[in-house]
């Protein structure tokens, strides 16, 4: 497979997953309620805009509590690991 098409087909599989974790619970997150010393607990949460709650904190990735940013490092997770999975998986054929 041609790198061009792979870049296209990983853009394609890392939209794809950016859609579905806005529906489904797929993205690893630290929750706590909103409370001096919280103790954070390891769930799956999506990244739906109308679930954000506001008396709770949320981690994504356990790294920022942005949606954005999580939005971002859905997608670039989902581009790298399709990017990866094409490279190991589709050979070029040489005549």
């Amino acid at each position: 497979m041609q790198f061009k098409k792979k870049m296209i087909y990983s853009g394609i599989v890392s939209v794809a997953a950016l859609i579905a974790t806005i529906f489904l619970p797929i993205i690893p997150c630290r929750t706590a309620p909103l409370i001096p010393n919280p103790i954070l607990k390891w769930t799956l949460c999506s990244l739906n805009l109308d679930v954000v709650s506001t008396g709770s904190i949320k981690e994504f990735f356990g790294y920022t509590n942005s949606l954005t940013e999580a939005y971002v490092i859905t997608l670039i997770i989902a581009f790298l690991v399709s990017m990866i999975f094409f490279h190991y998986t589709t050979k070029n054929k040489k005549h």
